[in-house]
C-alpha cells in the first residue's frame, strides 16, 4: 500500500512540473550554461520509472525517499543533453571550441546554476537502453551506489536525454542534494 501511495504522489509531483510538451528555452552547449535552459522532455516515464527506482531502493535501505527538485532535474537534464550533443562523459562540463573540446565549468558549480542548495552528488550513466540497466550500473559500482545511499540528500532530479549521433546515444544523470 505504501508503494501504491508513494507512485501516486510522485507521479502527480512529476506531472505538475515537466509536461512531455514542454519545449526548449534558447540552449547553446558551446557554452557555460546560465541556468536558464530548459531542455525538452524525451521520455517522461524513463525519468519517472529512474527516480521511482532510486527512492524504493533507499527505502529497501533504511532511508527516507528524496522529495523531487524542479531544480535538479533541469540540471539533470542539460548535462545528458550536454554530454549528448557535445558528445563526451564526464561529470564536469565541456564545450566545442573549433573542432575541439575544452573543460568549461565544474560539476557542482554547474549545478548551482540550476539549484539555489546544496548539491552532493552526481551520477551519470551513458549507453543503458533503460532505465532499470542505468539504476543496476549504478547499484554495482560502490561510489555510484554511496550516491545513490547518500543519507544527508533530501532532494534530487534525474535527466535522460538519447542523441543517435552520439557515441553512447543514451545519456543519464541523477543529482541529489541536502537542502
Amino acid at each position: 500500500m505504501k508503494s501504491v501511495q508513494f507512485f501516486i504522489v510522485l507521479s502527480i509531483l512529476l506531472m505538475s512540473f515537466s509536461s512531455p510538451h514542454e519545449g526548449p528555452v534558447s540552449i547553446s552547449f558551446n557554452a557555460n550554461p546560465s541556468g536558464k535552459e530548459r531542455i525538452k522532455v524525451l521520455n517522461h516515464s524513463y525519468e519517472v520509472e529512474l527516480l521511482e527506482y532510486i527512492n524504493q531502493y533507499r527505502i529497501e535501505n533504511g532511508l527516507e525517499s528524496l522529495r523531487i527538485s524542479k531544480s535538479l532535474i533541469q540540471a539533470s537534464r542539460y548535462h545528458a543533453a550536454d554530454m549528448a550533443n557535445e558528445n563526451y562523459f564526464e561529470h564536469a562540463t565541456h564545450n566545442r571550441n573549433s573542432q575541439s573540446l575544452q573543460r568549461g565549468i565544474s560539476t557542482f558549480k554547474r549545478i548551482g546554476r540550476f539549484y539555489d542548495g546544496f548539491a552532493n552528488t552526481e551520477n551519470i550513466g551513458a549507453g543503458y537502453i533503460s532505465p532499470q540497466s542505468v539504476f543496476e550500473g549504478w547499484v554495482n559500482s560502490p561510489g555510484h551506489k554511496k550516491n545513490l545511499l547518500n543519507k544527508s540528500a533530501t532532494h534530487m532530479g534525474v535527466g535522460y536525454y538519447h542523441n543517435a549521433s552520439s557515441k553512447y546515444r543514451n545519456y543519464w544523470v541523477f543529482e541529489s542534494a541536502a537542502q
